[in-house]
């Protein structure tokens, strides 16, 4: 099939697969992923009452041409120890929630959709082109299905490299607003230098206590629900007796539980049904970014959370996958996120002029949850105003404290036992006083942690480079259960998902990875069970760890279990969970945002 030919929206299409590109967090191929070997596109009616708004179209985005896959595996195992890819719906639906509580799937239709009035699936992809445009009242208005791909008439563009097409939209309905502006007010500079946890702590305090979310344009009564849970939250009775929570690993435990309890009782989002796979409404659960995939399966699915009726809403979810939207739509070796922001900036602009809500706020009570690397450069100016709940949580990346969320990065080995392996052994039965694999030359800092510590220069740090293959990767998972402190020393970015698997097999995290800001930070301690290292200090780290009390390493190792059910993912969402302690860091950040 030809890239150019245009694609029917009535059938299933195989869409052509890419090799994969040398990009960060590069790897073994995954294997196939439902929704990018194959998908539909389709015309859905809205019934009345789904948004609150009466009967809509809606309207879908043209097909999209494969592009490259650079997912891959961080943990030091390889992807043939995974098995065989299984079909994500059946796994979760035999054991968590029903099918038919999911996204319905509309009948399918001959005719083309109403899409994205003028949106361009390949927005700014280099050395692209577009042929000439047909009018057809039933194919996209003012949109080129083919536009940005190869062999096509280039669009004219500056001589300072600028694209200087006119991106605003003619829409039909009466929105005031036409497009996301350029720059939004919580857009923070990057900051100069090293961020200690303390210094974080002190930031956090801050801008919740006067960091407000832009106004709304007009109040609401969800506004007013959360301004009253905020002030119950602030005056929370003192309760540290809980079983479930063990008062030390929280900031404040008592604030935490009554946030939970309120989360629970009266929480409704909405998920936009906008938006084609594979790039939105596709949970890619394998893999290193598998956090943005279980989130958004389990929370599309979910009965409790999710409304219908827009107007009861106090969150809107938006449903894209960044690792898709990198794979779809990254031109190898481009070097370029252009086409991929302007995607995003496309998708916003239209559900900008459809629906009033994300103009009622400039998008303050909208979130976002990726995991790939590139989430804050491709967020950072359109959807500035979100929440972004985002695995790479670099201060230095503008990551804004009281506002975005630091989401666990998660390598899930068995879809169908994600608790496979749980757990490690006792603080006595630990003989390796540190353990770290991983591959070498994954960023500038592994090379120093490995010339110092490396090569069995101590016999009491066992740090190595990627590790010999194993059936199940027993290796690295044994080295984990049996060392005391595990190492999570950053890759490319800050983060890596040696923090979780730490906490899955019980070893006090040793993270080091300056102006990385850990999970769940507004709410846990994590100096309570965890052991920060600078980057500059690698040379002195055996020193660092031996100098740690064993009461206190103990202590530690205690506390690491008893945080640990926050970190696991359940194909049925279970209580204080990580589904629950996601979608609890978004709305605790929306609560303290709140301004009306």
């Amino acid at each position: 099939m030809a890239y150019g030919t245009n694609i029917r929206f009535d059938r299933h299409v195989s869409v052509p697969r890419a090799p994969l590109c040398n990009g960060r967090h590069s790897g073994d191929n995954l294997g196939p992923v439902r929704g990018v070997e194959s998908y539909n596109g389709y015309n859905e009616t809205e019934k009345t009452g789904d948004s609150g708004i009466g009967n809509t179209t809606l309207a879908m985005a043209p097909s999209f041409r494969q592009k490259n896959d650079t997912s891959g595996n961080e943990s030091g195992s390889t992807d043939d120890e995974l098995g065989e890819e299984e079909e994500v719906d059946q796994i979760l639906d035999k054991n968590g929630e029903s099918n038919s509580s999911s996204r319905a799937m509309p009948p399918t239709s001959s005719k083309s959709p109403a899409a994205f009035t003028g949106l361009n699936p390949y927005p700014g992809k280099e050395n692209a082109s577009a042929p000439a445009s047909t009018s057809s009242p039933e194919v996209i208005n003012g949109l080129n299905p083919s536009q940005g791909r190869e062999n096509a008439s280039a669009p004219s563009v500056r001589e300072d490299g600028n694209d200087k097409r006119n991106l605003t939209r003619p829409y039909t309905d009466a929105s005031p607003v036409k497009s996301v502006p350029d720059f939004t007010e919580n857009t923070e500079l990057p900051v100069s230098g090293v961020i200690s946890i303390s210094e974080m702590s002190e930031r956090l305090r801050k801008n919740q206590a006067s960091h407000p979310s832009k106004r709304p344009k007009w109040p609401s009564e969800p506004d007013r629900e959360l301004l009253r849970s905020k002030i119950e939250i602030k005056n929370a009775p003192i309760d540290e007796k809980d079983p479930l929570l063990y008062a030390p690993l929280y900031r404040n435990v008592s604030m935490f539980k009554r946030s939970y309890e309120l989360m629970e009782k009266m929480l409704k989002v909405y998920v936009y049904k906008e938006g084609q796979r594979p790039i939105m409404h596709t949970p890619v659960l394998r893999g290193i970014y598998a956090s943005e995939g279980w989130f958004m399966k389990l929370l599309e699915s979910n009965r409790n959370f999710v409304t219908k009726d827009a107007r009861k809403a106090h969150l809107f979810y938006l449903p894209f996958s960044s690792r898709m939207l990198e794979e779809t739509l990254y031109v190898k070796d481009s070097h370029s996120h252009r086409n991929l922001v302007q995607f995003l900036k496309d998708y916003i602009d239209f559900i900008a002029g459809k629906y009033p809500f994300w103009n009622r706020t400039s998008g303050s009570d909208h979130f976002l949850v990726a995991c790939h690397d590139w989430a804050p450069t491709e967020t950072r100016k359109y959807m500035a105003n979100c929440i972004r709940a985002m695995c790479n949580s670099d201060v230095k990346e503008g990551f804004v404290f009281g506002k975005d969320a630091s989401l666990p990065e998660t390598f899930v080995r068995d879809l169908r036992k994600p608790l496979k392996d749980l757990g490690g052994k006792p603080a006595s039965r630990r003989p390796t006083l540190a353990f770290f694999a991983g591959k070498p030359d994954h960023g500038y800092l592994r090379p120093i942690l490995l010339s110092y510590w490396g090569d069995n220069k101590d016999p009491d740090m066992k740090i190595f480079g990627k590790l010999p293959r194993s059936k199940g990767n027993k290796n690295y998972i044994q080295l984990m259960k049996t060392s005391k402190y595990c190492i999570c020393a950053k890759g490319y970015e800050v983060n890596s998902p040696r923090v979780v698997e730490s906490i899955f097999y019980e070893c006090v995290p040793v993270i080091i990875s300056d102006n990385f800001v850990p999970p769940f930070f507004e709410v846990l301690n994590w100096e309570s069970f965890a052991v920060f290292v600078l980057e500059k200090d690698i040379p002195n780290l055996k020193k660092i760890l031996t100098s740690i009390p064993e009461k206190r390493y103990r202590q530690m190792q205690m506390r690491v279990k008893k945080v640990q059910k926050h970190f696991l993912w359940h194909s049925k969402p279970e209580k204080y969970d990580m589904f629950h302690m996601i979608l609890h860091s978004v709305w605790f950040n929306r609560v303290f945002q709140i301004s009306v």
